[in-house]
């Protein structure tokens, strides 16, 4: 996740390695809409993996990056 060209936020998401989608959204992730999305497009191209487990994963990847996020896109 880095700033975007055209909106706040970029993503670009792996799964076993694999680049498997890359979008830009107006949604901070630290937000629990910014998280739905984010979880909604993984599920989108990683339909093997749960809902939840995604969910769970994302919150923790948010919360263990949470300085590298604050610094990359401030203090929202």
């Amino acid at each position: 996740m880095t700033a975007g060209e055209t909106k706040p936020c970029k993503y670009v998401i792996f799964h076993d390695g694999e680049r498997i989608s890359q979008y830009e959204t107006s949604a901070d992730p630290r937000t629990a809409g910014g998280q739905v999305g984010l979880r909604n497009i993984i599920y989108r191209h990683v339909s093997d993996v749960d809902k939840d487990e995604i969910a769970e994963q994302v919150s923790n990847g948010i919360s263990n990056s949470e300085a590298a996020i604050s610094e990359e896109f401030g203090s929202r």
